[in-house]
């Protein structure tokens, strides 16, 4: 049989369903997941929302009797055409429904992201292969259908942490009162910065921009409200500053972010416009806050956006940091076909403004190919890097992203 791609897409789906369905002590019937685009309309907010499926559930005596060749079909004949929501390939095979007892449906989704790094520098030169991303999640709803909760374990090993302390990122449970007030208590991604607060899986390139990498992409314990409506948008959380459960409360932390939408009385017919900002405010050992600011224009195939921060010390991804740090990146994306995006981004970062002098600065180019929108997604980015201290590098990233 010669291996085309049909071919090798079906093989992929065969693997992987003969993985889930083997393991029958953990086969669930169809998945509710957690999308921060479905039910509240905001695009980039990862914890803020349940995702709402938009397949149609099908009953559980239904799916018992499909076989693996049947779900291989359903997934290959499956049709993803919008690319800025999140979409799972096994979504009608993973969640229980219950008639009985408190929890209407109980769903768990695994989610891949990783690639092939070939980096050039000056006499060094080598290839690596990572996974930036490797999780499960466990969703489930109860029978009023606005309170969930979410479990996310991840397999990404730092060692910096013990692996009961990276083990657990998401951990919440949710009450969405209405689309403009969803209460959230637990462990969530906090919104420091547009970038930062985003799915690893909306991100349009391989790595997230420098000061997202130095600000944000952290998840901290704390309650969290919020909301959207049609001309604005607004992220308020109160956290302990503490991450990876290191410890209970080292100090307290503020984070909020507002984004207001000029064009949002159109219904999309001039694009969509999006200018905000927002405060991370805290004390973990020494007192820091992070100030950024963000615009973005999407309209039909174009996108362009655009974030600066600084930071007076900061809490974030790399952890506390007590110097004086600053930066910005622009983007321009434009969709060639359905399935084709080409990305552009100028990225530069100040890691000491003392010494204003030493910028990295990033340029990247690439593009995206949809094969099943997010679910089945290659990356390919080129990354020049100008660092005066470390020296100049180049980087050829192929990246795959796989949500089941």
């Amino acid at each position: 049989m010669r291996i085309t791609e049909k071919n090798f897409l079906k093989i992929c789906l065969f693997l992987a369903l003969f993985i889930l369905n083997s393991a029958s002590v953990f086969a669930i019937d169809e998945i509710t997941l957690e999308n921060p685009q479905e039910s509240v309309k905001m695009e980039v907010y990862e914890n803020v929302e349940t995702d709402e499926i938009k397949n149609e559930p099908i009953t559980s005596s239904e799916n018992h009797h499909k076989t693996v060749q049947n779900r291989i079909h359903d997934v290959f004949e499956l049709k993803i055409e919008d690319n800025d929501h999140i979409e799972y390939l096994l979504d009608r095979g993973l969640t229980k429904h219950f008639e009985n007892g408190p929890l209407d449906n109980l769903g768990i989704w695994g989610l891949w992201r990783g690639g092939i790094v070939e980096s050039f520098k000056k006499d060094d030169n080598h290839t690596n292969f990572n996974f930036n991303v490797l999780e499960t999640r466990l969703h489930g709803e109860f029978k009023d259908k606005k309170t969930s909760f979410v479990i996310t374990t991840r397999f990404t090993p730092q060692k910096e942490f013990t692996f009961m302390q990276n083990l657990f990122s998401d951990l919440f449970i949710r009450h969405r009162f209405n689309e403009h007030a969803i209460l959230t208590i637990g462990n969530t991604r906090t919104h420091t910065g547009q970038e930062g607060a985003m799915s690893e899986v909306l991100i349009p390139f391989y790595y997230r921009s420098q000061i997202s990498r130095q600000y944000g992409n952290i998840r901290k314990l704390g309650v969290r409200l919020a909301g959207d409506f049609k001309l604005m948008e607004y992220d308020v959380a109160y956290n302990t500053s503490g991450t990876y459960f290191t410890s209970f409360f080292p100090g307290s932390e503020f984070c909020g972010w507002v984004n207001f939408k000029p064009l949002g009385m159109t219904d999309g017919k001039y694009g969509v416009l999006k200018i905000g900002g927002g405060l991370t405010a805290g004390r973990r050992h020494f007192d820091y806050n992070v100030l950024g600011a963000y615009a973005s224009y999407k309209y039909k195939k174009f996108m362009a956006d655009f974030e600066i921060a600084q930071g007076n010390g900061s809490n974030g991804r790399v952890g506390p940091v007590s110097t004086h740090t600053n930066g910005f990146y622009t983007s321009l994306y434009y969709d060639l076909t359905k399935k084709l995006q080409l990305v552009a981004r100028f990225d530069q970062f100040t890691p000491d403004t003392k010494n204003s002098e030493h910028k990295t600065r990033e340029y990247s180019a690439g593009f995206n190919y949809f094969i099943k929108g997010q679910a089945l997604k290659i990356i390919l980015n080129y990354v020049f890097r100008e660092d005066s201290i470390a020296g100049n590098s180049h980087r050829i990233i192929i990246g795959t992203q796989v949500l089941l």
